[in-house]
């Protein structure tokens, strides 16, 4: 018996080493929740440095809008504090279209067969522009009326989210009227025209050498004076 086990033990053979155990469910289980509880404060950390590069970005367009105001204030040419209220308020819609519209388009312009036929890079511009048309009006549809233009369904949220929009179009509207001076939103423009720099900028990381396909959102005119340019969606031809 002495020599069987010396056989097995000897220096020709391996020593028999068992596998390790496998892990619980218990271990695996807390191993997930670490995982998940890690990506959740990088989410939380992510959300709080986008909320703070929003508020450094917002106070540097305050910063802005004074110093415009002040040049406007020395210019006897112009109607003084109307003038600055309406830079200001120039500011608040750019702001609503980059922000709330886009966001808006963003989520949904899978959900509409109006610009099928677009590219998907298209698609959230195009979706923008017809909702900015319908909502920055002096007497905007109802929301659920704007929804179906927009040939947006299933999603029980849509309408909830337009109506929110729709809400602080009316608020802007209503605090343009009240600040006086004749004021419109332009939307003339050229299809397959050049952009005109003078009234018109390129939106996003459109080719600004590329010819006008659409008016994403208007220019903000004040006694035919311009405030705030056209953003137009340029494509090669």
């Amino acid at each position: 018996m002495r020599q069987a086990t010396d056989c097995l033990t000897g220096p020709d053979m391996d020593p028999y080493i068992p596998p390790p155990p496998l892990p619980s469910i218990e271990d695996e289980l807390e191993t997930a929740h670490q995982r998940i509880a890690a990506l959740e404060f990088e989410v939380r950390r992510g959300a709080a440095e986008h909320q703070r590069m929003w508020q450094h970005i917002n106070r540097l367009e305050r910063e802005l809008g004074n110093l415009l105001a002040a040049r406007l204030d020395r210019r006897d040419d112009l109607a003084g504090t109307q003038h600055c209220e309406h830079q200001e308020l120039a500011r608040q819609t750019r702001t609503m279209v980059e922000q709330q519209f886009q966001n808006f388009a963003r989520q949904y312009s899978n959900g509409t067969d109006l610009a099928r036929h677009r590219p998907n890079r298209e698609r959230t511009a195009y979706l923008m522009s017809q909702l900015i048309r319908l909502l920055l009006d002096k007497r905007p549809a109802s929301s659920w009326s704007i929804q179906q233009s927009l040939r947006l369904e299933g999603d029980p949220g849509i309408e909830a989210a337009i109506n929110r929009l729709r809400t602080e179009c009316i608020d802007l509207v209503e605090r343009i009227a009240k600040t006086g001076l004749a004021h419109e939103w332009s939307y003339a423009s050229t299809t397959g025209a050049p952009l005109d720099p003078e009234r018109q900028e390129a939106w996003a990381s459109c080719d600004p050498e590329a010819p006008v396909s659409f008016v994403v959102a208007p220019a903000y005119l004040v006694d035919g004076r311009i405030y705030s340019r056209q953003l137009v969606y340029t494509a090669a031809a």
